[in-house]
């Protein structure tokens, strides 16, 4: 096969052509870093790194969120704990005052520090993160949870749900809890049952909300709305007294209360002794007189503000440091005092809980994240010493491709022959 010149000619610089398309495409990864210019340079790696760069950018945003969803947990979780030490301030202060030998005075001077802990709380119960949100309004973050009304009442005006934030695929988890069960809800009295002493009560004792002798029982009066009424009769010269108790539905002492089972237990009663009364068990601390009475009850919800408001009119109270209605007032205070710091507990373990998941998804996440970049750079990234190489070799190659078309260009035969 004979070859021509200009066929020859050709050759060789369409050959030097791909040489310094060549060498032009490792100059720009030199000066860009990356091996792939355009999608044309690797279709298969370019589909790679577009899906490597989705994944990254969904974790950034996943790990955004957890980082936003931990801050309002900490945040709620500052605040919890202020609520902590409020209660247990208040539940020095309850004490203080069961004390018999204060003064009215010191009494009065214990209301105000309930009252300061009072709107101290409603401050806390309507902390904001630093966005603005309202930490314990549910999912009506934009406005305070609680308002104090000029009646003096406290009310919630968020909701029962929660705010989540998606911390990974599907994943959403909350990072807020609703005020209402941790400010509003709290089980009356000892958690299970309540006691009160009747407001004409004349004699020197006060009942105490002790344990549950049978769960399923209390369980039963609880469904039924049960109540018990406990009555005292006269002393007998022995010194202990008769007693009775009635059972019935409705509030005891009210229009509406209806003693459906009539005299349920009855008995002599022995001053200092202890009742068990449906399930329940109650202690009776002093000497009731002939006609005293109390109340004892499946435990209903209260609010953490109705018993700082509670023991603030009980220290109102004048005389209230002798009196036995003062003194049941306050032991129910601070059983219920240990009902609202139970509360406050489980929401800091749950809130607890959701920041245990969220950093170990964040964990996940920043270990995938890192995993995906590595990817993405072994698939994007030039190895540079490698290009470098390689373009000054492209460089040496070219420049001899073109020397050698020069010289082959001008060549003839009569250059050869001469004149």
């Amino acid at each position: 096969m004979r070859i021509s010149t200009s066929e020859f000619l050709l050759g060789s610089l369409a050959d030097m052509m791909n040489q310094e398309s060549n060498v032009n495409a490792l100059n720009q990864q030199i000066a860009s870093g990356q091996t792939m210019q355009s999608a044309l340079d690797n279709p298969a790696g370019a589909g790679a790194a577009l899906s490597l760069q989705g994944q990254i950018n969904h974790l950034s945003v996943d790990s955004a969120n957890a980082q936003s969803g931990v801050q309002s947990i900490e945040n709620s979780l500052g605040s919890l704990q202020s609520v902590s030490t409020i209660l247990a301030q208040i539940k020095t202060t309850a004490i203080q005052a069961a004390n018999g030998t204060i003064s009215d005075d010191d009494r009065h001077a214990l209301a105000a520090t309930v009252q300061s802990a009072l709107q101290q709380l409603v401050q806390v119960g309507n902390t904001q993160s630093s966005d603005g949100q309202y930490l314990f309004g549910g999912s009506r973050t934009a406005s305070a949870p609680f308002a104090i009304q000029p009646s003096g009442q406290v009310v919630f005006t968020g909701d029962g749900g929660a705010s989540s934030l998606e911390i990974a695929p599907s994943l959403a988890v909350p990072v807020t809890l609703s005020g209402q069960g941790i400010f509003m809800n709290i089980p009356g009295g000892n958690g299970s049952f309540s006691v009160a002493a009747s407001g004409s009560n004349t004699g020197h004792a006060y009942a105490v909300a002790g344990g549950v002798t049978s769960a399923s029982q209390l369980q039963a009066e609880q469904l039924a709305g049960t109540q018990f009424v406990v009555t005292f009769g006269a002393a007998s010269p022995n010194g202990s007294m008769a007693y009775s108790v009635t059972s019935g539905t409705g509030s005891p002492g009210a229009a509406g209360f209806t003693a459906s089972s009539g005299i349920v237990a009855s008995g002599s009663f022995a001053p200092g002794a202890g009742l068990t009364i449906g399930g329940m068990d109650v202690g009776i601390n002093g000497t009731p007189a002939a006609g005293d009475s109390f109340v004892v009850a499946p435990s209903q919800n209260v609010s953490v503000f109705q018993i700082l408001q509670s023991l603030q009119t009980t220290l109102a109270m004048p005389g209230g440091a002798t009196s036995a209605i003062s003194q049941q007032q306050i032991q129910n205070v601070l059983a219920e005092l240990e009902s609202a710091q139970t509360s406050v507990l489980g929401a800091q373990a749950t809130l607890g809980g959701n920041l245990s998941n969220i950093q170990s998804v964040q964990a996940q996440d920043t270990a995938t994240s890192t995993q995906a970049q590595a990817q993405l750079s072994g698939l994007q990234s030039a190895n540079l010493p490698q290009v470098l190489t390689n373009y000054n070799e492209g460089i040496v190659s070219l420049q001899a491709s073109e020397q050698a078309f020069a010289r082959i260009q001008n060549l003839s035969l009569f250059s050869v022959i001469g004149p």
